[in-house]
């Protein structure tokens, strides 16, 4: 599901300008992250498929921290200033995220309870999944 969602946003990094989220650092934070996305998902597809789960986890994580280092940039300048789901869902991508993704290294790192460090880097990208399908059956329902 990373490799996928990741593919996305490929095609933004081909585009002339440097402004995605804003002017300055946070544009090549943006550029930055969807430049490694791809890259960090197929890697732990790969380790995923040949067996080798630590890489993986460590590949996930990757991803969960270039996240937050994504929205670093907006809560700086506008802080956790967002209206109803918005402000849950992104206060747990910056805090309950990393501290799982954190959890999952120090699993992978130790080579112990990797199911664990598995569960604690596959809930972020469920979570994702959920958000966006609950978004495609929103606009199904309702409309755009």
């Amino acid at each position: 599901m990373e490799a996928f969602d990741s593919l996305s946003g490929v095609t933004l990094l081909f585009d002339n300008t440097i402004e995605i989220p804003g002017p300055g650092y946070s544009g090549y934070l943006a550029k930055a992250f969807l430049a490694t996305h791809p890259v960090l998902a197929l890697t732990a597809l790969v380790f995923a498929a040949i067996g080798h789960m630590r890489g993986a986890i460590l590949a996930l994580a990757a991803i969960t921290f270039m996240a937050l280092l994504n929205l670093m940039p907006s809560v700086v300048q506008h802080g956790f200033d967002l209206p109803g789901m918005s402000a849950l869902m992104t206060s747990a991508q910056i805090v309950v995220f990393p501290l799982m993704a954190a959890g999952a290294i120090a699993c992978a790192i130790g080579d112990q309870r990797l199911d664990l460090a598995v569960l604690l880097v596959s809930v972020p990208t469920l979570v994702n999944l959920v958000n966006v399908m609950a978004s495609a059956l929103g606009v199904t329902i309702h409309g755009f």
